[in-house]
């Protein structure tokens, strides 16, 4: 059985939700929606995509990779060439129009009885929890730092803070046909009895840090606490971007 909880918020009434949602069961793209759920069945697809800001219609690309993932049966493996295939539709609907250019961020999951696979591009994350409670990132963010890092112009260091620019996405979604060479990424990971997963925007781990996620999480909480506990959080700081958490909590 999989406990699934989620919730949106904007950051304020006038600033435009660009997240959206794919809960399993509908899609959300709401400014203010409190945490509600569902106790479900696997297999189950859901994701989380993040409108980019600096694009045109950011809220229409995200509500369209969603909406597309959402006519996935989950009876098949989520895989990369499924997203680039949701690429290539987005940029069929919206490029070349008003709308070019439109681009999101996504992480992916389809949920099985005992494991979870996942896609992202762009910096919307996914973490694993055990029963334990000890958390393991599974996304991978494909922002402008990561890949200076990966190529070995930049060398990380502890407790340095790098140029705002760096932080913005290499890689995402775009509604533009010569936009199909970013990159992705895949994990497989098990999901155990008592575990859980989470699938986040940028408005979580940016806006509490990872370390707080962490800190935050109780393993004996239902999926609708837990989550709670950490919209909470980013409420307690003024919400400081678009929010969006989606978390699954596995029992036998």
């Amino acid at each position: 059985m999989l406990d699934i909880a989620y919730t949106q918020h904007s950051g304020g009434s006038s600033r435009p939700q660009q997240d959206a949602i794919w809960t399993g069961k509908s899609i959300l793209q709401a400014r203010d929606a409190p945490v509600s759920g569902y106790l479900g069945e696997a297999p189950v697809i859901l994701a989380v995509a993040d409108g980019v800001a600096a694009s045109t219609r950011p809220a229409r690309a995200s509500r369209f990779v969603v909406e597309a993932l959402s006519r996935l049966t989950g009876r098949e493996r989520l895989t990369g060439k499924q997203v680039r295939a949701v690429q290539a539709q987005l940029s069929e609907k919206y490029a070349g129009g008003k709308a070019h250019g439109a681009s999101t961020t996504l992480v992916g999951a389809r949920v099985t009885e005992n494991s979870c696979e996942i896609v992202n591009v762009g910096d919307s994350r996914a973490y694993v929890f055990n029963p334990e409670g000890e958390c393991r990132q599974l996304s991978e963010d494909h922002t402008i730092l990561n890949a200076l890092i990966s190529s070995g112009e930049i060398i990380p260091e502890e407790g340095v803070e790098y140029a705002q620019m760096y932080q913005g996405l290499a890689h995402c979604l775009t509604a533009d046909a010569e936009e199909y060479g970013f990159a992705l990424h895949f994990q497989e990971s098990a999901l155990e009895n008592g575990g859980g997963l989470l699938l986040c925007s940028d408005g979580l781990h940016d806006a509490i840090g990872d370390a707080e996620i962490r800190k935050l999480y109780q393993a004996g909480l239902t999926a609708a606490d837990q989550v709670g506990l950490w919209r909470q959080a980013v409420i307690d700081i003024g919400v400081p971007d678009n929010l969006s958490i989606l978390f699954v909590r596995k029992s036998a």
